[in-house]
């Protein structure tokens, strides 16, 4: 599908004091007291299947109309994102959620519903009555969630669900039948999907392959020209996707017995949802505890086939083990004499050549927060030849951390 493109992209300007959501989970409905001209110009290109750049708390989105696959597929062709790679539907209550599995099946052929919010007019008498439950209690969501649900939500944990009729088959790639669903905590992700009235799905709004957008402007440096409009709430507090936790699929089964599993870690760790007890005691986390090829082949989640977050210059890791970590990083500078080399390193780093510029940080969760913006700053604004990474423990954000370097890296070197 040809992308049609517009001569500019407009990036509004986006705050979120003047927001103030009804309920924490349930409803959608929310007020803003102050003009948003980033709100208005968002629902109008969503609601005409129209893609949007917008904030979230992990990484910027690229967002459309998950019910309209016509929709869906202008977010593979903007972002040269392979088809059969899935996407994550991003919904603002668990009243929008609930709904989905009541809609007919896809496709939608009349105007798009508006949904999440308990409003007869704007919903439908039908859906309105098939809704009705007091607050807390959703019956079409697999029990097994539930106390994740409200532990985590809003925030950066997905869950794969049961497909339901109303969403199209390139949600989920083309094969599959179980969905991928967030609950975003950003106010302005919140806000936008609310106001549409309509499941977005969103992956990271980069061209594909490239470090994930924490910034508005690297959105548009990346898709500058392939969208109409991009909000700008400033940097993403969390830096990294979302975990994605399977409680459901077969996947989620070892002989019968329910252990769930995290296919993608992100920001929600590991040791936070093993916390939760119960079946959650065993916790498994995909590669580390566990693989599948027919996973690989088949992925029911982003993050799982394709290599991802990788900058022009090739990225060395430094995997700690036992030895110095420093001192194979300083080695490889001292071979890469002549070269530009941007450094990011956990702590001080010593390098003496005026070639070598040094990002440093001060733990994993600053690296966590910070990586992708440090590796796209060392690429575009810095033009370095190559970067040098210090890697951390995979345990807490350092699962992620390592996931996504992991990835990003064409040259990993154990320490």
């Amino acid at each position: 599908m040809a992308v049609t493109t517009t001569p500019t992209t407009k990036v509004y300007p986006a705050t979120t004091t003047a927001l103030k959501f009804s309920s924490p989970l349930d409803d959608g409905a929310f007020t803003h007291s102050e003009p948003a001209a980033w709100l208005a110009a968002s629902t109008q290109q969503l609601r005409t299947n129209k893609c949007v750049g917008i904030p979230t708390e992990t990484v910027y989105g690229l967002a459309a109309n998950a019910l309209a696959a016509p929709a869906v597929q202008q977010i593979y062709t903007i972002k040269g994102r392979p088809s059969d790679n899935p996407l994550i539907v991003h919904i603002s209550s668990l009243r929008m959620l609930r709904a989905l599995y009541h809609l007919p099946a896809a496709p939608i052929t009349s105007a798009p519903p508006f949904l999440g919010t308990d409003n007869a007019a704007l919903e439908g008498e039908r859906l309105n009555a098939q809704l009705a439950q007091p607050a807390g209690v959703w019956p079409e969501i697999p029990e097994q969630y539930h106390e994740a649900i409200r532990m985590f939500w809003p925030g950066p944990l997905t869950i794969v669900m049961p497909k339901p009729e109303c969403i199209p088959m390139e949600v989920l790639g083309g094969h599959g039948n179980t969905v991928a669903f967030r609950f975003p905590s950003h106010p302005v992700a919140r806000a936008v999907i609310s106001d549409c009235g309509l499941p977005l799905a969103a992956p990271s709004a980069n061209a594909s392959g490239r470090p994930s957008p924490t910034l508005a402007e690297h959105v548009r440096r990346d898709l500058d020209g392939k969208l109409a409009v991009v909000v700008d709430a400033g940097a993403c507090d969390v830096g990294v996707e979302s975990t994605v936790l399977d409680a459901f699929s077969p996947n989620a089964y070892v002989d019968g017995e329910l252990r769930p599993c995290i296919l993608r870690p992100g920001g929600v760790t590991f040791e936070q949802l093993k916390a939760l007890g119960g079946v959650y005691e065993k916790l498994r986390v995909y590669k580390r505890d566990f693989s599948s090829d027919e996973m690989e082949m088949h992925p029911t989640t982003p993050g799982m086939k394709y290599r991802h977050y990788s900058p022009t210059a090739p990225v060395h890791l430094f995997v700690p083990r036992h030895g110095n970590v420093h001192e194979k990083m300083q080695a490889m500078v001292r071979d890469m004499d002549g070269k530009k080399v941007g450094v990011i390193a956990i702590g001080g780093f010593e390098a003496a050549q005026e070639n070598v510029l040094v990002r440093s940080v001060k733990d994993a969760r600053e690296l966590a927060h910070e990586i992708f913006a440090l590796l796209r700053a060392l690429d575009e604004d810095d033009g370095v030849d190559a970067i040098l990474v210090q890697g951390v423990d995979e345990d807490h954000e350092g699962l992620a951390v390592m996931n996504r370097l992991g990835k990003a890296a064409s040259n990993h070197i154990v320490c």
